[in-house]
């Protein structure tokens, strides 16, 4: 009858020209009154239970008592504040690994039902006090349900092509300069809100309750390579731990232990030759169904991470912050959904992971090893967790030398069929200038306002020689400062290299023979002042307002390279440039016309000649002139106009460019 009741409704209202919302009718729900607390029914010092694994994969019971309810302690959601019983507990305190561990509250029935997840904890608290997750707001997480559409089938499929939509007045932007800190800077840390924690004076720890940090186990890596790729990984909200890999009990033959309340959740986000596995707690389990943590993961909404059970080799109790080793068992199934209450997924096939290659070579012979990692798919993850096995791989076995120089060439395939290719050279720089190259090309791929760009694979191959080949500038002559156009500027560069015998390489550069009369900067530089040169010349060639336009920046970046001299001839504020498309030299009728057009992706831009001298040595200084063009001009001996740190190489090649499309 009742059923009768509701079609008779919708066609009511049908008829009527309504619209009945799927979401205003009834949702099913996941919450079960028999089994669940809801967060209004608790009071203080009710008693009860939580459930976790303290070692192997056992799930034991400790007991806990409600302090109260915290009201809106996170936007519309409350969080219960509890008192941990037992011995343990209180020798260790909250502990981190624990996080949701599912709380059991007796009501007046004296029925144990699920208040919610272990969650939240004080630094340095020396009472066992910690903030539960009502288990009502984690059982709204979404799971992707077969059928739920293509969307939900798909959690990192792109959002769009990145085309301007119709009627847009102002199209999305992407810039060079919207990409983080280089790598060791920690991404994603940022300041707490003015008032909503305050700083202890001796320790300088944020004093506020706050969600547990995830362990992070980092097995087959040395504690100096895990050092180097620590802090990044804290950026993201990790507690990185060197522990080994395995550890538990059973042989290899063993069934997994089941994904159940209580039990151990595991999150490898990076596996292979470095192995990095976020561990915590199964909250509940409903079917396939499985939610967990109790706070986020990284709060990214959507995501595809694989995750399975484990085990816990030990709970080390520690000053300032108590956590879990544990290990991943197998992955049996796939995170689909990180928010603010939690994680949810399901049981059954793992998430996809990229595949990492990096073979490693040393001229010696010493090494010659290719590494191989499975890395999460994930816009926050991956381009961390790739950086550090490109890191790992090349100070993994040993430490480079004290002067060195890398030779490497990586090229990184994305879901969207583009390819950025990065071959370069870098001396006495350890492996970051390979990981900040790797990490910006993925940082902007994942992170822009277009779309998600997966990446598909990483290969690489790096060449280690211990000697360090570079070079200083000491000095630029220029015997000449007037020129006809369509004359050879010819010049010499005085450099020293590291620990050899200063020498002596010339350099030629034909003027274009459009060239007006006046005064022009000539500029012999490494790539570093070249880099920022053209960026402050022609800022265009480094935003992007589509995805393709991106890619291209990325290109054009990579294309510089560290061992090479750069003589560049700064002509005339003449350009204009329409989003990327470059047009120098143009009238200044025709410049005028196009600033009066009102389009926001007008830029003017100084047009420059360019010519790239590769050299076999990295170059480091630059020096700068003043030319002189005119018709017949006086044969003059040019001064420097500013001299800055020295340091050119060997060997010449040209490749000049003209306008602001030259080469980088």
């Amino acid at each position: 009858m009742l059923g009768k009741i509701a079609v008779m409704v919708f066609a009511l209202a049908s008829l009527a020209g309504g619209v009945v919302r799927a979401d205003s009718l009834p949702r099913t729900t996941l919450f079960d009154p028999a089994r669940h607390m809801h967060v209004s029914e608790v009071k203080p010092g009710m008693k009860g239970y939580g459930m976790t694994v303290f070692q192997g994969t056992r799930i034991e019971k400790f007991d806990v008592e409600v302090i109260g309810v915290v009201k809106n302690f996170n936007p519309k959601y409350d969080v219960v504040l509890i008192r941990c019983k037992g011995d343990f507990l209180e020798h260790t305190g909250a502990i981190e690994g624990m996080s949701g561990s599912p709380i059991f509250l007796y009501d007046e029935g004296g029925r144990a039902r699920m208040i919610g997840a272990f969650a939240y904890g004080w630094p340095l608290c020396k009472d066992p006090l910690a903030g539960v997750q009502p288990i009502e707001y984690m059982l709204s997480l979404p799971t992707n349900e077969p059928g739920a559409g293509a969307e939900a089938a798909s959690p990192n499929a792109p959002a769009g092509d990145g085309s301007q939509a119709a009627g847009r007045v102002a199209p999305p932007r992407w810039s060079l300069d919207d990409l983080p800190a280089p790598w060791g800077h920690g991404p994603g840390q940022k300041p707490a809100a003015d008032g909503a924690s305050y700083r202890s004076p001796w320790t300088g720890q944020e004093i506020r309750l706050q969600p547990l940090a995830t362990p992070l186990m980092a097995g087959k890596i040395s504690a100096a390579a895990l050092a180097r790729i620590a802090p990044t990984l804290s950026g993201l909200g990790f507690f990185p731990v060197q522990a080994g890999v395995g550890g538990g009990q059973g042989t290899a033959n063993d069934p997994p232990p089941p994904l159940e309340p209580g039990s151990v959740l595991a999150v490898p986000i990076l596996t292979g030759d470095l192995e990095l596995t976020a561990i915590g707690t199964c909250t509940e389990r409903i079917g396939d169904r499985i939610f967990g943590f109790g706070h986020p993961f990284l709060s990214e909404g959507r995501v595809a991470l694989p995750m399975g059970s484990g085990s816990i080799a030990a709970t080390v109790a520690n000053l300032e912050t108590s956590f879990k080793l544990g290990f991943l068992s197998k992955a049996t199934g796939t995170l689909t959904a990180d928010q603010t209450v939690g994680v949810s997924g399901r049981v059954g096939p793992p998430a996809p992971m990229v595949p990492v290659e990096i073979h490693v070579v040393y001229a010696d012979r010493s090494i010659d090893q290719t590494y191989h990692f499975s890395a999460a798919v994930h816009p926050k993850l991956t381009p961390v967790i790739a950086s550090a096995a490109v890191a790992v791989a090349m100070t993994g076995d040993k430490s480079l030398p004290e002067f060195h120089t890398v030779d490497y060439e990586l090229t990184l395939d994305f879901e969207n069929g583009q390819s950025v290719h990065i071959a370069n050279t870098s001396v006495n720089e350890g492996p970051e200038a390979v990981v900040n190259d790797v990490l910006m090309t993925l940082t902007a791929t994942t992170d822009n306002p277009f779309q998600e760009v997966p990446l598909r694979r990483l290969l690489g191959t790096v060449r280690v020689t211990a000697d360090a080949r570079e070079a200083q500038i000491i000095s630029v002559m220029v015997p000449r400062s007037k020129y006809e156009p369509g004359e050879t500027v010819k010049g010499y560069v005085s450099y020293q290299p590291f620990r050899a015998q200063e020498s002596i390489l010339p350099l030629e550069l034909k003027l274009p023979r459009d060239l007006a009369n006046g005064d022009y900067q000539f500029t012999v530089s490494d790539w570093s002042h070249y880099l920022d040169d053209e960026r402050a010349a022609s800022p265009f060639e480094f935003t992007a307002n589509n995805v393709g336009e991106m890619f291209a920046v990325l290109k054009d970046v990579a294309s510089i390279h560290r061992n090479a001299l750069y003589l560049r001839l700064v002509r005339r504020a003449d350009g204009m440039a329409v989003g990327r498309t470059a047009m120098p030299r143009l009238p200044s009728s025709q410049r005028q016309v196009l600033m009066g057009s009102g389009r926001s992706d007008i830029t003017p831009f100084v047009s420059s000649t360019v010519l790239v001298v590769p050299t076999d040595l990295v170059m480091n200084g630059s020096a700068d002139f003043t030319l002189t063009i005119e018709k017949h001009g006086k044969v003059e001996v040019a001064a420097p106009r500013k001299q800055e740190n020295p340091a050119p190489a060997a060997g010449k090649e040209e490749n000049p460019k003209s306008g602001a499309s030259a080469t980088k």
